[in-house]
């Protein structure tokens, strides 16, 4: 074992007791930081590495992670890796199940998804919409019981969101069904960032840098 291999394992063997990850309630995010510790949950996993490197606990992301605005990319996973890029570093990777995903219509707004006009989605799920639901004009969402909320409420015709999320919000029907997997990256403050941080509170404390 290598030297670097040695310092990942140590890393590996922090405590995690506190997870940052994306909400609300109800995403495959808070689904899986559930099983690792007490979860917290922010509107977007931008946030989530903000506040995880803030309070020095961890953050769940997930590769997968894609925000759009007003219809274009915004923001990727790869470009909020790398923002903390010498202060966050992941300590863990692994793929997991997502919980069953579907297409949803709301019955009360179309008979059936042929007739739907619109869609609420996370742009993760983009390509179930392809494969479903292709054509139906867009609302991209921060999360999938966000994009679950529109459809329920009656501001779109359909959704992707998770199944039981579907099956709680009522005057739903799941038309299509599916369990993909996912990759999920655990981060944590490097050891270098938090030496630093530590020498900065004593300055400030002690207010000499001597």
């Amino acid at each position: 074992m290598s030297s670097d291999d040695a310092s990942a394992v140590i890393r590996l063997a922090r405590p995690v007791s506190k997870v940052i990850t994306l909400g609300p309630a109800g995403t495959d995010a808070h689904h899986i930081a559930s099983g690792l510790g007490t979860t917290q949950l922010v509107e977007s996993f931008p946030r989530a590495m903000e506040v995880a490197w803030q309070q020095d606990a961890h953050a769940l992301i997930t590769p997968g992670f894609v925000a759009r605005t007003a219809g274009e990319i915004s923001d990727t996973w790869v470009n909020l890796h790398f923002r903390y890029s010498g202060r966050m570093e992941i300590v863990r990777a692994w793929p997991a199940a997502t919980k069953p995903m579907c297409v949803a219509v709301n019955r009360r707004r179309v008979p059936d998804l042929s007739r739907a006009e619109s869609i609420a989605i996370h742009p993760s799920t983009a390509v179930f919409a392809d494969r479903h639901a292709a054509g139906l004009r867009r609302t991209f969402v921060d999360a999938k019981p966000l994009a679950v909320a529109l459809a329920a409420e009656g501001t779109v015709d359909a959704c992707i969101g998770s199944l039981d999320v579907v099956q709680a919000a009522g005057d739903l029907e799941a038309v299509e069904v599916f369990h993909p997997q996912m990759l999920w990256c655990l981060y944590q403050r490097t050891a270098r960032a938090t030496t630093t941080l530590a020498a900065d509170n004593l300055v400030a404390a002690t207010g000499s840098g001597a």
